[in-house]
């Protein structure tokens, strides 16, 4: 029993002993707030462009045809073969021509045998009239078959001359230095006078049309800059409005732009579709005011939507809030501003380069961005 009793009393012992010496947890060490660099938002001073679809043209193109029928004999270039000003493309059957010609020049040699016959004759006649030895009838009979001869011999020659332009009508040429770019009948078909046969580009230089409003045709003129952006990786080369090609109708509502810009990438192609970065029309851009330069490493995507991490200061401690804001295509001028329409006011201090891991209501560290963040 004593035994029994004084175990209780030791088991009591050190619980009470192991209550107090064990040490208490430290408290969890608070974590350290995020630094973020931040800036402030700018009144928008420039004005704002619109991104365009346009498709890409050559320079130059013809399509080539006859005026002839016949058998195509020859095709001379494949499609991307490089030819120049003058070079042979493809030869139509020209036997009929070749016969034409031949009667032709038999038809004009016995025209001129006989109008130098006529010419004799009448001079003749007009000899003996003046000694009074014919009638004066005679004399004008053989005036008007000479008249007679020489038309025909004119009307002969006119015919040789339209029967040679035909046989240069069999043998297609290139018109102007260029790429073949279709090749549309096969050597051995019959062609008629106008059938396409070939398609030639120039490429040394490019046109862009794209289709505006009346609005947008407008505010623009012609020689005026504008951007044209293409290929992966968004270049932009510069283009030059040469025309704005009107409506067809003074009721019509479309117009066309038509841009040119040198052939300088090899990311354009024939029939490409490009965007184009044209002044945005809208008098709301003349209302700068209402509109912020937002830094283009603010901006935060997230599907369709678009937004900005903001600081707020108005409690203890800087938080970032989310705000969803509405943007507007900025102007090619190598700015790192980006016009916002709406979801912003000057001077809102906004996330620079966020981290994904950053959450909206997130206390943070702010540190200043330097002052020519929009320079960059």
């Amino acid at each position: 029993m004593m035994t029994l009793t004084r175990t209780l009393v030791l088991a009591a012992a050190l619980a009470v002993t192991g209550c107090f010496s064990e040490s208490p947890e430290a408290p969890e060490t608070a974590k350290e707030k995020p630094e973020v660099t931040v800036a402030e938002t700018r009144a928008w001073q420039g004005s704002a462009t619109r991104k365009l679809p346009g498709v890409v043209r050559p320079g130059k193109r013809a399509v080539l045809s006859t005026r002839v029928a016949g058998t195509l004999l020859s095709v001379e270039v494949d499609p991307g073969d490089t030819v120049k000003a003058g070079d042979l493309l493809a030869t139509v059957d020209a036997r009929e021509v070749d016969a034409a010609i031949e009667a032709t020049r038999a038809k004009i040699t016995a025209t001129e045998s006989a109008a130098q016959q006529a010419r004799l004759d009448s001079q003749r006649l007009q000899r003996l009239y003046e000694e009074d030895l014919i009638a004066r009838v005679r004399v004008e009979r053989a005036e008007v078959k000479r008249q007679e001869l020489e038309a025909q011999l004119q009307a002969a020659r006119s015919e040789l001359d339209a029967q040679q332009a035909n046989l240069s009508y069999t043998r297609l040429t290139a018109p102007f230095n260029g790429q073949v770019s279709e090749t549309l009948v096969d050597a051995g078909s019959f062609v008629g006078p106008g059938q396409a046969l070939l398609v030639l580009e120039a490429r040394e230089q490019w046109r862009v049309d794209v289709p505006v409003s009346s609005q947008m045709a407008a505010s623009l003129t012609p020689g005026q800059l504008l951007s044209v952006i293409t290929g992966p990786d968004h270049a932009t080369l510069p283009a030059h409005l040469t025309s704005v090609i009107p409506a067809l109708d003074n009721e019509g509502t479309g117009q066309r732009l038509r841009l040119t810009l040198d052939a300088t990438s090899d990311q354009l192609a024939p029939g490409q579709v490009v965007s184009v970065l044209a002044p945005n029309p809208d008098t709301r851009q003349t209302r700068n005011g209402d509109w912020v330069g937002l830094p283009k490493t603010a901006l935060i995507r997230r599907g369709q939507l678009t937004g900005a991490l903001v600081i707020d200061e108005s409690g203890d401690t800087p938080a970032v809030h989310l705000k969803w804001i509405k943007t507007t295509t900025p102007p090619a001028n190598g700015t790192n501003l980006i016009p916002v329409t709406q979801g912003l006011s000057v001077g809102d201090k906004v996330v620079l380069n966020p981290s994904a891991e950053l959450h909206d209501g997130q206390s943070v560290t702010v540190k200043p961005a330097g002052s020519d963040y929009a320079d960059e």
